[in-house]
């Protein structure tokens, strides 16, 4: 009987080391798939704020672009009025070259005001964009803590269980 007892708390020794190594391999494979979804989510939200930047690079440049014209139209005006001082005797054609250009003027500076405004409106809707994909990233990631949590505490479960029948059966 003695002998009995003893093969039976060999094999039970055996199968509970053969039953850790397997929770430990399986919960190593787990946590290295999930390191590599988690780093390419980074990798694609890298990409994507670098494309976020050098957008706004770009919008920069125009804006400023836009001002540039904005200032030169202002010379632009500024050049006509004396150009009307000193041509008081050609009044009549600076009048009516002064009312074309005033249009192409008008023109020009609501179109430069409406390409700032797009502009502003395109910034906008991007910076809530990525204000979106940082509040979904971070649930995610959230997510994925829980999920690590939870595992763990069924493998500390699991040990204790395990430790638990060991001691059991010392007793015995």
């Amino acid at each position: 009987m003695k002998k009995f007892l003893m093969s039976v708390l060999w094999v039970a020794l055996f199968v509970s080391l053969g039953a850790m190594y397997w929770f430990q391999t399986s919960f190593d494979t787990r946590l290295i798939s999930m390191n590599n979804r988690a780093d390419t989510i980074e990798d694609k939200y890298q990409g994507f704020t670098d494309r976020i930047h050098n957008l706004e690079v770009k919008f920069e440049g125009r804006a400023k672009h836009v001002r540039q014209n904005q200032q030169g139209i202002v010379k632009l005006n500024e050049d006509l009025d004396d150009f009307k001082e000193v041509h008081k005797q050609d009044l009549y054609l600076a009048n009516s070259r002064t009312d074309s250009l005033g249009s192409v003027v008008d023109a020009d500076r609501s179109n430069t005001e409406f390409q700032l405004e797009s502009l502003r409106k395109a910034n906008s809707s991007l910076k809530s964009l990525v204000t979106q994909n940082n509040i979904t990233n971070k649930s995610q990631f959230n997510k994925i803590n829980r999920e690590i949590k939870n595992l763990k505490k069924r493998i500390d479960d699991a040990e204790l269980a395990i430790e638990g029948k060991e001691d059991v059966k010392k007793k015995k």
